[in-house]
């Protein structure tokens, strides 16, 4: 829900706060080595069983006759990559890729909007916290600043003064005089005088040559691989911001005519190929102390449905790219899937806690302890089988 506040600072053009940041970011001091981590949202329930097949299990074409991948890219053997996950198998094959498989939250409730907060809190009741996983451990690791390529701020990224927003916006900026009235205007109010000088010193700062981009200009500047060229520029500086996060909508949630080496699946799995190439492009020699991590709320149900789709499942799988990742392995508890070892008959089971994942992410990308993962930003459930992962 838009506030009063919100609807005033989007007419004096959304394109100055975009070149402002919202809020302000803080600027660490110069930490040249530093890692950094590259956050990217899949919302809607990322299908981990297309994304990354059990090539050995022949129950696959029997539950999904329709959905069964004809040239998946082979892993590690048993495991396989969606042909539209071309940039990813580069990186497998330069041992900068790791996937996680049956993996996922404790939650199991199979809600989007439930799910959705879950997996960004890193809280396993719903609606209980106003602060993000990733926001708490910037805070717990004393980072200065995040960037989001995403409006509005997304809860993952909550609860660290430093984070800030960027994205395209084609609005013209407001004229310096109005600028400046609005400015004098909100200086009396605490809450408001901060963003009343971001707005002014962005207009003076060149704001007025944004807001010309024409409708086709604007629709290649919101590209996936675009969007991470974005977080990767802010990213570069040594006193750039550590985190950032590309936020991909809701196409994930595929119940029907999901497809299989090609379709609606294979367009929104191209998406996160895109941002993972457009990420590492332009992090060029900095890649070699970078990390990607995708984050989404659940996976699918084991058979395609009646509409040559799949359903809210629980498990699912988590890739993870980077020149931090010391050696290409996929990492699994897997069961296999016949009924009897999926979860309450129909979902892969997440037999490993994804928030062990992220624990050993924060480990390793911020420097954080484990006991202070625990304590100040997520619980999670250790596992044998994720043991040297990022070790």
């Amino acid at each position: 829900m838009l506030t009063r506040r919100d609807v005033v600072v989007r007419g004096l053009g959304g394109a100055a706060l975009a070149l402002a940041g919202w809020p302000g970011p803080v600027r660490a001091a110069p930490a040249s080595g530093a890692a950094r981590l590259l956050v990217v949202l899949l919302r809607g329930g990322m299908d981990g069983l297309a994304a990354a097949p059990p090539l050995s299990d022949p129950l696959m074409s029997k539950l999904r006759p329709n959905l069964r991948l004809h040239n998946a890219r082979p892993l590690d053997g048993r495991f396989g990559l969606h042909p539209a996950l071309e940039t990813l198998h580069a990186l497998w094959s330069a041992q900068q890729l790791a996937v996680v498989h049956a993996t996922g939250f404790r939650y199991t409730g199979r809600s989007h909007f439930e799910g959705q907060d879950v997996m960004q809190s890193g809280v396993m009741k719903p609606y209980a916290s106003a602060s993000g996983w990733v926001g708490r451990a910037m805070q717990a690791a004393r980072l200065t600043s995040g960037v989001a390529i995403s409006i509005p701020m997304p809860l993952i990224l909550r609860g660290h003064p430093g984070a800030s927003t960027e994205y395209p916006d084609p609005l013209p900026p407001p004229p310096r005089p109005l600028s400046g009235n609005v400015q004098k205007l909100w200086a009396g109010d605490k809450a408001l005088a901060g963003y009343g000088d971001i707005l002014f010193q962005a207009v003076m700062d060149g704001g007025q040559r944004a807001g010309k981009m024409s409708r086709q200009e604007f629709q290649e500047a919101i590209g996936p691989a675009q969007l991470a060229r974005i977080a990767a520029e802010q990213m570069l500086p040594d006193d750039g911001p550590r985190v950032g996060l590309i936020d991909i909508d809701h196409g994930f949630d595929t119940h029907a005519a999901q497809g299989a080496d090609e379709g609606l699946y294979a367009d929104k799995l191209k998406e996160l190929d895109d941002v993972v190439r457009g990420f590492r492009e332009t992090m060029a020699d900095r890649w070699s102390q970078s990390l990607v991590i995708t984050v989404t709320e659940f996976g699918r149900t084991v058979a395609e449905n009646g509409t040559r789709g799949t359903d809210h499942g629980v498990g699912s799988c988590c890739f993870l790219a980077g020149g931090l990742i010391d050696r290409a392995r996929v990492y699994a508890d897997w069961r296999g899937l016949d009924r009897k070892d999926l979860f309450e008959d129909r979902d892969l089971p997440a037999t490993i806690d994804v928030c062990a994942v992220y624990a050993r992410v924060l480990q390793r990308a911020f420097h954080l302890d484990a006991n202070v993962v625990r304590s100040e930003v997520l619980t999670f459930e250790p596992h044998p089988a994720i043991d040297e992962l990022l070790a």
